[in-house]
């Protein structure tokens, strides 16, 4: 059976998320078991994107995490467990256990209020 599409897009790859990305910047962390050695290690990372069933999280050092982990986002409390899918030297693409709700991901994806600046004086 052939793949839809033509040669090019073929060679570019497909995203094989079913769910729409969304960037973001936001710091966290990642807990997961130590190797060999009872109790758990951390490691902070950065969520460079998100969607439903997923995410990507760079700025740790990959080789030292395990498959399955805990992401723990700064001002949120929740845990999120997730499986890894692939890796690269920089990057980590996370699997989420369970998907997260629509409302929860265009929350985290949300941009910060920035403040607002002072009114300046005449």
């Amino acid at each position: 059976m052939r793949r839809a599409g033509n040669y090019l897009t073929r060679l570019a790859g497909e995203d094989r998320r079913k769910d729409e990305r969304r960037q973001v910047n936001a710091s966290g962390k990642v807990y997961f078991l130590r190797r060999g050695v009872r109790g758990y290690a951390s490691q902070t990372c950065r969520l460079i994107d998100i969607s439903e069933s997923g995410c990507q999280i760079c700025g740790l050092l990959p080789s030292q995490v395990p498959d399955f982990l805990y992401l723990v986002l700064d001002g949120l409390d929740a845990k999120f467990p997730c499986a890894v899918v692939a890796r690269t030297d920089s990057r980590l693409n996370l699997k989420f256990m369970a998907d997260l709700p629509t409302a929860m991901v265009d929350q985290i994806a949300q941009p910060k209020l920035r403040p607002k600046r002072a009114a300046s004086r005449s």
